[in-house]
This record gives C-alpha cells, structure tokens and sequence, in this order.
C-alpha cells in the first residue's frame, strides 16, 4: 500500500539542513528570508512550520534556534 504525503517543502529541508549544520544558529526570518531569497512571510512560514514540527524553538529574542533534545543520562 502507497501511503500519500504532503509535499515536501524544499524551503524547510534548505532551513532545516542550516540548523543541523549549525547546531547553534539563531536566525531571524528576514535573515532566512535573504539567504533563501524569498519574501519575509514565507520565510516566517517555513520558520514558523518547522517550529510546529518541534524541530525548532523561538527565542526570548524573537529569533528562532533548534530545539534541544533531552539527552538521557
């Protein structure tokens, strides 16, 4: 059975790879919004989406930065 899937965004898999590349990346949407050269909204969108995933958090700052995961000790 073929499972249907939403699109992937490749906007969010080029964020997505930014943040595991740089594990301490705090970045702003205008800031993705210009590496990506896009609009600032649909930056805020991708940003916005991958912090719903809970793959990223928003700072106290505004600017968004990965989630760190619990490590069990």
């Amino acid at each position: 059975m073929i499972a249907i899937a939403e699109p992937i965004d490749a906007d969010a898999l080029r964020v997505r790879h930014e943040f595991l590349r740089v594990p301490d990346l705090h970045a702003s949407a205008d800031d993705v919004a210009v590496v990506l050269d896009v609009s600032s909204h649909h930056a805020a969108d991708v940003l916005d989406s991958l912090t719903r995933d809970g793959f990223l958090a928003r700072a106290v700052d505004g600017r968004y930065v990965r989630r760190q995961e619990r490590r069990l000790q």
